[in-house]
């Protein structure tokens, strides 16, 4: 795969995602958690390929919401600092 359609597949998966969730935590604690529950598929999906024989496909799928979710973390950040200020630290 190339970086181009590595790329293409991740934004397709933003779009997806966004579509089926479109509201996303506002804290980075929960916007971290549901990004490592994503990097979590990934790496059972590796897992899987690795010692089971499974398909590929399963973690190029879920290499792209890990991507995707990444995205989402990234655009959300300036959103985590107003989230933190109503807790205490």
């Amino acid at each position: 795969m190339t970086r181009q359609q590595a790329v293409n597949l991740a934004l397709k998966e933003l779009s997806r995602a966004e579509k089926k969730h479109p509201k996303w935590p506002t804290d980075p604690v929960h916007a971290s958690a549901i990004l490592n529950e994503e990097a979590g598929e990934l790496t059972q999906a590796c897992l899987q390929f690795y010692y089971e024989g499974k398909s590929g496909a399963r973690m190029e799928e879920e290499a792209a919401q890990v991507a995707a979710m990444a995205i989402r973390f990234l655009m959300g950040i300036d959103g985590g600092e107003d989230a933190a200020s109503d807790h205490p630290r």
